[in-house]
């Protein structure tokens, strides 16, 4: 049996060296390395430790961790990574005049946040996000409402 640090190391590990596309890929390289553990387990390992399927520089999604300064190792971060990311995380989307706020599942607001900073989308000014939260100023109430519009649509 394994701690829980050395399960998210190996996580860690696997992503940064091979090209995994789901949990059901996860688990199976885990079990390679006889570790043995859920589904459920590896949702919350991946939400721990900020890690997001978004598309590599070849076009193809796969898990990557995104580090604290937003960094992203061979990914282009587009709007089609920020939709990803918000079809992935988001729980719902609302409007309060020139904001978007998302709440997020948990723990996932500062990396979703991240994302949509490194997209440096024309219609985000700047975001504020937390463990489940995220504020995104834009530059007038008709930017925020298309926003709301696009990533509205996405959660489900």
């Amino acid at each position: 049996m394994i701690s829980k640090q050395q399960r998210q190391s190996l996580i860690l590990d696997i992503i940064q060296n091979q090209v995994i596309t789901s949990q059901e890929d996860l688990l199976s390289e885990l079990l390679k390395n006889q570790v043995e553990t859920t589904q459920t387990t590896i949702s919350r390992d991946i939400r721990a430790l900020g890690i997001v399927r978004i598309k590599d520089i070849d076009g193809q999604l796969r898990y990557q961790q995104l580090t604290s300064e937003g960094e992203h190792d061979n990914v282009a971060v587009t709007a089609n990574t920020v939709d990803a990311a918000i079809a992935e995380y988001a729980i719902f989307v609302t409007r309060v005049q020139f904001m978007t706020i998302i709440k997020t599942t948990d723990s996932s607001g500062n990396a979703v946040g991240s994302i949509i900073d490194d997209a440096h989308l024309p219609e985000v000014v700047a975001t504020l996000a937390g463990f489940d939260t995220i504020y995104v100023t834009s530059p007038d109430e008709a930017s925020a409402e298309a926003l709301t519009t696009r990533w509205s649509a996405l959660v489900g």
